[in-house]
């Protein structure tokens, strides 16, 4: 048995709840949940091969539990984190680049949880900047082969990888097969006890929308797109509104409803307006004076 049991059960109830694990997807396949319980309160010493199976869960060395240093070594992880967040949210991929470039040089990529986050957006990386779908997908793999928070629940962090490996799936023309991978994990959404990110959902409803209207099925774009917007009132946020706007707006072209078109092609414009986003703004306008004009000529 491994006694210090009050700093170790601090820092695995710390790491769980930075997860957003509960109890029993910690322990699940590794001891009771009234084990686990005892060892996060301090009234219970860890065995040696539990605190390796729950270190390995939480993607993190086992050494980690006796090193002072770790709060801060998880503060630096998460800034990482931030800036490479904040550099896709701007499409600013070769910034991303080097940035991960520098992080795989550190001891901290020796966690395989940060070298699991490293080499998911290494991936983004060889997507957008090199252009190489294939090397780009099998990061991605790897990626998921790393770390497996829960065998019955993906985690919130797997889903959105697997979203990534969805789009590559679009990439390469493999419609079906990323129609299944986005339907399974909005269900998957829908199972997450806590979740982080609310605009997982957005992303994959817009990402369902894409890929329908790729493959000219135009009643099912409007309903995911639809259903995306709901999520974005839900949240109170503009992530994703834009696009999905203006992808119902392309829907209803294909199918000449064009009062409908133009209702969203305008919201579109003007949310684009609102956020910022001139590229895709010129592009909503573009579309709208387009069928206005067509309009004009019936």
């Amino acid at each position: 048995m491994i006694d210090n049991r009050e700093d170790i059960g601090s820092k695995i109830y710390d790491l769980r709840r930075y997860f957003h694990m509960t109890q029993k997807e910690l322990c699940d396949g590794i001891c009771t949940q009234a084990y686990i319980s005892k060892i996060e309160n301090g009234s219970l010493a860890i065995a040696a091969d539990i605190l390796f199976k729950i270190a390995e869960r939480l993607g993190v060395d086992v050494n980690y539990f006796y090193d002072t240093t770790f709060p801060e070594r998880m503060d630096y992880s998460l800034e990482v984190e931030i800036q490479a967040r904040e550099m896709v949210i701007q499409d600013n991929y070769i910034g991303l680049k080097a940035l991960i470039e520098k992080e795989e040089k550190t001891p901290l990529y020796e966690n395989r949880r940060f070298k699991q986050f490293i080499l998911w957006h290494k991936a983004l990386c060889k997507r957008y900047v090199d252009k190489d779908l294939e090397a780009s997908l099998d990061l991605l793999n790897e990626a998921l082969f790393l770390f497996n928070t829960n065998q019955k629940v993906k985690s919130e962090r797997e889903i959105e990888i697997l979203i990534n490996k969805a789009n590559i799936l679009v990439d390469f023309k493999q419609y079906k097969q990323a129609i299944d991978l986005y339907e399974d994990l909005l269900f998957s959404v829908k199972k997450l006890p806590i979740i982080r990110n609310h605009n997982i959902e957005i992303m994959i409803r817009y990402n369902l929308a894409r890929c329908n209207l790729m493959i000219s099925n135009y009643e099912k774009t409007i309903d995911h797109a639809k259903k995306g917007l709901t999520s974005c009132r839900n949240n109170r946020s503009l992530y994703g509104m834009g696009h999905l706007y203006f992808i119902i707006g392309r829907a209803y072209e294909e199918i000449e409803q064009t009062v409908q078109a133009l209702e969203f092609f305008r919201k579109a414009k003007q949310v684009f307006e609102l956020t910022e986003e001139n590229h895709y703004y010129q592009k909503a306008l573009f579309n709208l004076n387009e069928l206005q004009n067509l309009h004009k000529q019936v």
